[in-house]
């Protein structure tokens, strides 16, 4: 019996969280495709004005957004993180390791806020609304049902998707493919450590409180066996005997 070959691609849940979709490799034709939107994109930014990331860095830079006291915060912000994670790693009592972990997220919180004063104004470049639309295109031709067929018959179909369940597919599978293409697993941000170290910290705490439960169930059940057994060695109380009392009757001497 020939073995059943196994299916390689990636999958993911949609939107309604019961359906299940799957992310195919691109053919050539289809990397083609998303080049040449790409660079029509591009073109149609240029004309219109929008500034390349070139243009937008030296505006970031006059304006003092960014330069030496930017990335100087930058490296400060990161050093504090690789210490606070190098202490998690270190960190084996639970208590400590749940407060910890808040510190670790924090951290990374607080680095990608500052890195957003450069990634937020890049986002709105001719190259990244151009990657943008070469992104949406390789999704509408990416994402298959379970029988290898595309959700989107074309680019236009998914640009113009008016079912209000497969425009949420759309948001979503948008997510999936950009991880997919940069080689990241969709749960990533559950493997980081802050959120490793929480989910042993909460199993841990599972754990007591259902030991916990066990062990009050048990009290409880050896409570009831022992108030059982005293029931049923304690004598029966005799009941009681209610005696009558004898009245005499005293003969009385009739005189005839």
């Amino acid at each position: 019996m020939a073995e059943e070959k196994k299916d390689e691609r990636r999958s993911f849940l949609g939107p309604d969280r019961v359906t299940t979709y799957y992310i195919a490799p691109p053919n050539a034709e289809d990397i083609r495709g998303a080049d040449w939107h790409y660079s029509k994109m591009y073109t149609r930014s240029l004309v219109e004005g929008i500034t390349t990331n070139a243009e937008m860095m030296d505006i970031l830079r006059q304006r003092g957004i960014i330069g030496p006291e930017f990335e100087q915060r930058a490296a400060e912000l990161r050093k504090e993180l690789d210490e606070k994670l190098y202490t998690l790693d270190n960190t084996t009592d639970l208590e400590e390791k749940r407060k910890v972990s808040i510190e670790v997220y924090n951290a990374r919180e607080e680095l990608f806020q500052w890195n957003q004063r450069l990634s937020g104004p890049m986002n709105n470049t001719c190259e990244q609304i151009s990657d943008d639309s070469r992104l949406e295109y390789l999704t509408s031709c990416m994402i298959q049902t379970e029988d290898g067929k595309r959700v989107w018959d074309s680019y236009d179909s998914f640009l113009k998707e008016k079912n209000e369940n497969l425009a949420a597919l759309a948001i979503r599978a948008r997510l999936e493919v950009m991880l997919y293409l940069q080689g990241l697993e969709s749960d990533f941000l559950d493997k980081t450590p802050e959120a490793m170290a929480m989910r042993e910290v909460e199993e841990d705490i599972i754990k007591r409180a259902e030991e916990a439960l066990k062990a009050a169930e048990a009290i409880v059940q050896e409570e009831e066996e022992i108030a059982e057994a005293e029931a049923k060695s304690e004598p029966k109380a005799k009941p009681k005997t209610t005696r009558k009392k004898r009245t005499t009757k005293t003969k009385k001497n009739i005189d005839n």
